[in-house]
């Protein structure tokens, strides 16, 4: 009695290399980011470790749309414009950091006109991070 082998061979192939994720329960990271400001920003663009987003234009107290992020920290490069001047949040490094856990999360941004006046750059811009 002669068994064909091959559909055998051919599903033990796809579920060892053909990247199957049956078995895998990692989920993205998802991220927007929130204008929580009295300002438009403008061209928004963050930059995570290994790629770089460009959420566009977000209106006052609005938020863009999530992005799937490959690998991100709590914090991150953020870059735009706001009432004609750009705006720029620029970490040092990431050491003692972890990358977030799967899930949704929200940068909310934030531009503080008062509190930071050089002729260069007359906002500060401030970050924090929400689990949705």
């Amino acid at each position: 009695m002669k068994l064909d082998m091959q559909p055998t061979l051919v599903l033990a192939f796809l579920l060892l290399f053909g990247g199957c994720s049956i078995f895998s329960s990692e989920e993205p990271v998802l991220i927007r980011v929130q204008n929580s400001s009295s300002l438009e920003m403008e061209d928004v663009t963050v930059r995570f470790p290994e790629q770089e987003v460009m959420y566009g234009d977000i209106d006052s107290g609005e938020y863009s749309s999530y992005t799937d992020i490959s690998k991100a920290y709590r914090y991150a490069y953020f870059e735009t414009i706001a009432g004609d001047k750009k705006v720029v949040l620029q970490p040092i490094d990431y050491v003692g950091e972890s990358y977030l856990e799967e899930g949704k999360y929200t940068y909310v941004l934030n531009i503080h006109e008062e509190s930071y006046q050089q002729d260069d750059y007359p906002f500060a811009l401030t970050l924090s991070l929400q689990r949705d």
